[in-house]
């Protein structure tokens, strides 16, 4: 029993440090416009990813907390006891670890302070990557094929592909999506909408 103790505490604290690390990636992340269009990485995982292990080890946690319950079921039960060793939901301690949730509950969705600001905070973090690009001409242009994206800026295919191969980029095609063609090319959706603006006075 002991050793299943160990291992679901030391399960359960990996877990949280891994979700506690996606958690603070995410919260820095771009939004997800944008880290798509911009190919975002950070230590060679992208925001996808990121979110895929946060999920995932968010449900490991929750799995070895229900172990850790039962298997502490004993001392939890101790801790709804008042004075007198009878079970209560009315100790002093339990009381004050309900109302601090319900504050972040509400305070996080009527935006009250200090949530209010931590928010708009995390929201300044996100907008200020946006600033640093060329935004995508459209909402997740990186999944149109190359047709697609001449249909949809008034452009020509064709161009569009001479253009593409003129800057050494293989694979290149019509039924291709942009985000297919920049990863072959180890590049981001928004290096080839680079490539892809006409030079003024050109159609």
């Amino acid at each position: 029993m002991n050793s299943l103790r160990r291992f679901t505490s030391l399960t359960i604290t990996f877990t949280f440090l891994v979700m506690s690390y996606t958690g603070i990636i995410l919260f820095l992340a771009p939004k997800g416009r944008v880290a798509n269009w911009t190919n975002w990485q950070i230590f060679g995982l992208d925001k996808t990813q990121y979110t895929n292990l946060h999920v995932t080890f968010m449900v490991l946690f929750l799995i070895g907390m229900m172990f850790h319950l039962y298997l502490n079921w004993s001392a939890l039960m101790c801790y709804l006891k008042n004075k007198t060793r009878q079970f209560s939901l009315l100790t002093k301690e339990f009381i004050l670890a309900l109302s601090l949730n319900v504050v972040f509950v509400l305070g996080t969705l009527y935006y009250w302070a200090p949530f209010e600001q931590f928010l708009d905070f995390q929201d300044d973090i996100k907008a200020s990557w946006e600033k640093k690009v060329t935004r995508a001409p459209y909402g997740h242009a990186e999944l149109s094929t190359i047709e697609e994206f001449a249909q949809r800026t008034g452009k020509d295919a064709t161009i569009l592909i001479e253009q593409l191969k003129a800057k050494n980029l293989n694979g290149v095609s019509l039924d291709k999506t942009i985000e297919k063609v920049a990863k072959e090319n180890g590049k981001s959706p928004a290096d080839l909408f680079e490539m892809l603006k006409t030079p003024k006075g050109k159609k």
